[in-house]
This record gives structure tokens, C-alpha cells and sequence, in this order.
């Protein structure tokens, strides 16, 4: 075979593979990061600015999830949840396996409750830490604020949150509670639209990781309601008609 035609051979299996490659990056390539608008990125806000911008007049939070739990760094456990969030400190969670409700547990006013289900025990740890994940701008009182690089820096006696200046999503957040450390990681903010927000929009983590001792929890957020109309079975106590 002389030179030239193998080089036009050559150039051609290039082509195809470049193709190839081209079509199986946009079937299973990474899902682009879409990145928030930076509307505060020039502006220094307070404490009291900084809340009241982030939480609008959200009172009320309805998700869906998927759960991923990891016991001393090894898989543990997975489920999909729905979770209800409502201030002051109620959080309605129920988890399913392969479609079927399995358990339920309830925050309300401080006081845990769990259905029978299997596995609820192990839950108790997660409920408060989901709730305080979400509505960081909770009992955050006496609360100073402080900048560093590109973050805002929160402290109490128990929390430091860090929240990001330009879009004042939140970066990470650690509880301390009785000498043990609870973290909180947040990634891969998202949008969805609502009547609650300037702009009709709402600027969200979809992923949350979660660790406290021997156990770690990611949560996937797949959807997620702001303020949705409550009814008669939301926050039951589990176990109790």
C-alpha cells in the first residue's frame, strides 16, 4: 500500500473515532454545572440584609430526594424520599423502597416522633440536621457576620455557615452539638421558579451531603416546591390516625 493512501486511511479512522467520541461524551458526558447569577457579587450586605434576601418569604419547603447512606465510609443504605419542611422547626419525612411507603418520621415542636418502620431509629440523626440544612437562616441568633475571600462567614455558639457573597447560597455548614461535629456540604445549585422570589425564581443546592460521627448521608434533591398548599395528612404524627 503506498503512503498516500494510508494516510487518507488514517485520517479517516481519526474522523470516525473523533465522531464517536463526540456522540459518547453528549450521551454520557457530565451534566453541565449551571451557575447561578452573581447579584450581589459588588455589595456588602449585613446580617439582617443577608436573611431576608435569601429567604424571602419562604416558610414552607416540599422535596423529593434520593438518600444515599454511608456507614464508616462504606454503603450502608439507600432510599427516595419525600420530605415537608416548615418553619418554626416541623419536618414531615417519609421513605420509600422500590415505591412502597417503608417508614416515616416527624419533627414537631422539638419532639421526634417515628413510625415502626424499619430502619426509623437511624433516622432520628438525619431529621434536624435536613431541617437546619435547608433553613440555615434558622436560630442563628446573637449571630456574628464576618467576610472571607469570596464568602460570607456566620457564627453562633454552635454553627458557622459559610454562604457564597455573590448569590448567598450556602457553601458548607458545621454544628457543633455536645463536643460532636456535624458537617454539612452543599453542591450543584439549581433553579426553580416560584411567585416568592424577585424574578420569579429561586436559586437552590440540589446535593447535600451530611456527616455526623460514623455516618454519612447524601441527599439528591430531584424536585422542589416552595410555600405548596398544605393538607390534613401533612405533619401527622406517625403511627397515630
Amino acid at each position: 500500500m503506498s503512503k498516500k493512501p494510508l494516510k487518507y486511511f488514517s485520517f479517516k479512522l481519526y474522523i470516525l473515532l473523533f465522531t464517536v467520541y463526540c456522540l459518547l461524551f453528549t450521551v454520557f458526558g457530565c451534566t453541565p454545572r449551571v451557575v447561578p447569577p452573581p447579584l450581589y457579587r459588588d455589595i456588602d450586605l449585613t446580617l439582617e440584609e443577608i436573611i431576608e434576601r435569601a429567604k424571602g418569604d419562604i416558610n414552607t419547603i416540599k422535596a423529593v430526594a434520593g438518600i444515599n447512606i454511608e456507614k464508616d465510609n462504606k454503603p450502608y443504605f439507600y432510599l427516595d424520599a419525600s420530605l415537608l419542611l416548615k418553619e418554626p422547626n416541623w419536618l414531615q419525612m417519609r421513605w420509600y423502597k422500590l415505591g412502597i411507603l417503608t417508614g416515616s418520621l416527624l419533627i414537631k415542636d422539638n419532639v421526634v416522633y417515628t413510625s415502626s418502620g424499619k430502619g426509623a431509629d437511624r433516622f432520628k440523626k438525619l431529621g434536624d440536621k435536613l431541617y437546619y440544612s435547608v433553613f440555615w437562616w434558622e436560630d442563628i441568633e446573637n449571630a456574628s457576620l464576618y467576610k472571607q475571600g469570596s464568602e460570607y462567614v456566620i457564627r453562633t455558639k454552635n454553627r458557622k455557615i459559610h454562604i457564597d457573597k455573590s448569590t448567598l447560597i450556602p457553601q458548607t455548614q458545621e454544628i457543633t452539638v455536645n463536643s460532636n461535629k456535624i458537617y454539612i456540604g452543599y453542591d450543584r445549585p439549581v433553579q426553580t421558579f416560584t411567585g416568592t422570589q424577585p424574578g420569579n425564581d429561586f436559586w437552590y443546592p440540589s446535593e447535600v451531603r451530611i456527616e455526623t460521627g460514623s455516618y454519612s448521608f447524601s441527599v439528591k434533591i430531584v424536585k422542589l416546591i416552595i410555600n405548596p398548599p398544605l393538607n390534613e395528612n401533612d405533619f401527622k404524627t406517625p403511627g397515630i390516625e
